[in-house]
């Protein structure tokens, strides 16, 4: 039997004592854990007991709730929980997690990562609304004239039993536990205060909806369809914004976990230990860009077929055709004289359909990014002349993919324009579709090969950036 020990303690973040509770191996990914209303951290007892033997799951209260003690004076707003939980994740010293957001989790978690997007190394949300179809009429009744009642105990009672087909599956225990704190001294103040808030969630669902295109983490979207306040439309909306995220409903209502762990707890594991392996052809495996992404891949457990010059000719579709038939996706690096980059690009679009192969991540240049002014950084008289004529034949076969009517789901990906340097993987770095380079606080682009091998991989898995150029850096 694997029965995981798990951890409760506090930390010291801008004068609120926070209370965590925390399992799982310290060299695993971390997965934050973000409660919802009106419950606390022991919302995650359970799952914590069933994946903490694998996973490293981190669940804190937040202000106002459960444990957590906050000063006389606190001011409770969305906001505010996302300022401590913030300096929570920065006192523990994570620097890439897995989001769980469930109902206020996901306000609190959306802030967080459109702050942070470098942060997140995937999203699970769980009945946790980022679009207005998710709000149901009761919801858009209580957002501007919330009442006493909504912290008493059958309302409490109620969105615990309230759309499960077996009530008895739920044990009174949560919202016993959770009327409990919220008749402490303070208490229902607090969370009137963040009810009143809660428009303001409404107005950044823009925002996150942005934040998920932009950045398109891996996602699990699990939804009780019989929730009161969020409806199964909320659950299918984000795969507007995240086309490969994974969406189950099951039929219970807003605590899903409370009953319907069984199928869920097997859905995050399967989810947390990644995406089923992969066959990669690697077009360029010998060159110093393709071996950091054949090593990184083949690191994580996907099969990578080496593919060079004397495997294949890039120009040609057939050859092409011959050398990646069978795989599940091709990454290109290829460089060399006569418009070898342009010609080759047009060359895979013409072959991998044929090979029955629709992904394709092409490894171009930076020099086609553009500066403040507008003007691509190749176009500029101080670009230096020894990389200037593959940076345009790497702008050429950018304009190749995006005129391109293909069903080939191809992207392509440009480093920052000058500080691509040698370095092993941290995985903190941020990935974005732009046209313009990443920019860190002292404005400076740069990122190691081991980070953009890291980025490369991960649009493989996570079907990123499809029909987009995108760059990388910190």
């Amino acid at each position: 039997m694997n029965i995981p020990q798990i951890k409760h303690g506090f930390v010291e973040v801008d004068g609120v004592r926070v209370f965590y509770r925390e399992t799982g191996p310290a060299d695993a990914q971390p997965v934050l854990l973000l409660h919802g209303f009106p419950s606390s951290s022991h919302q995650y007892r359970r799952l914590m007991d069933a994946l903490g033997g694998h996973h490293r799951l981190i669940a804190p209260d937040y202000p106002g709730s459960g444990h957590t003690e906050a000063p006389e004076g606190f001011t409770y707003s969305f906001d505010r929980l996302a300022d401590v939980m913030e300096g929570f994740v920065q006192t523990l010293g994570l620097k890439r997690f897995v989001l769980y957001a469930f109902d206020y989790g996901g306000p609190v978690g959306f802030r967080l990562a459109t702050r942070h997007p470098e942060w997140i190394a995937g999203l699970i949300a769980q009945n946790a609304n980022a679009y207005d179809e998710g709000l149901s009429e009761m919801a858009r009744q209580l957002i501007p004239a919330p009442t006493d009642e909504l912290f008493s105990l059958p309302v409490t009672r109620g969105q615990y039993e309230g759309g499960t087909t077996d009530p008895s599956l739920v044990a009174p225990d949560g919202w016993v536990l959770d009327q409990h704190f919220l008749d402490l001294p303070g208490r229902k103040q607090a969370q009137m205060e963040l009810a009143l808030d809660y428009g303001a969630n409404v107005a950044l669902y823009p925002a996150w909806q942005e934040w998920m295109r932009t950045h398109r983490p891996r996602a699990l979207v699990l939804w009780g369809r019989n929730d009161a306040f969020f409806p199964e439309a909320g659950a299918h909306a984000y795969l507007r914004d995240l086309p490969g995220a994974e969406v189950h409903v099951l039929d219970t209502g807003h605590f899903a976990l409370e009953d319907r762990l069984p199928a869920i707890a097997p859905l995050i594991d399967r989810f947390l230990k990644g995406p089923t392996p992969m066959k990669i052809a690697i077009i360029g495996a010998s060159g110093n860009l393709g071996s950091a992404v054949a090593h990184e891949a083949a690191a994580r457990g996907h099969h990578v077929t080496p593919l060079d010059r004397g495997h294949v000719d890039v120009t040609d579709p057939a050859s092409i055709k011959d050398a990646v038939a069978g795989h599940d996706a091709v990454v290109a690096a290829v460089k060399g004289p006569d418009r070898l980059v342009p010609r080759g690009a047009g060359a895979l679009l013409d072959a991998l359909p044929n090979a029955d192969v629709d992904r394709l991540i092409f490894l171009g240049g930076g020099g086609s990014l553009r500066d403040p002014s507008g003007q691509r950084f190749v176009d500029s008289p101080n670009f230096p002349a020894m990389y200037l004529e593959t940076a345009r034949d790497q702008g050429e076969a950018l304009e190749i993919f995006r005129a391109a009517e293909t069903t080939v789901r191809w992207s392509y990906v440009s480093p920052p324009p000058v500080h691509l340097v040698p370095g092993d993987k941290s995985g903190t770095y941020r990935a974005e579709a732009r046209d313009t380079p990443i920019l860190d606080a002292d404005g400076q682009s740069r990122i190691t090969t081991g980070d953009y091998a890291a980025a490369i991989v991960d649009a493989l898995e996570n079907s990123s950036f499809v029909g987009q150029r995108f760059t990388t850096a910190y």
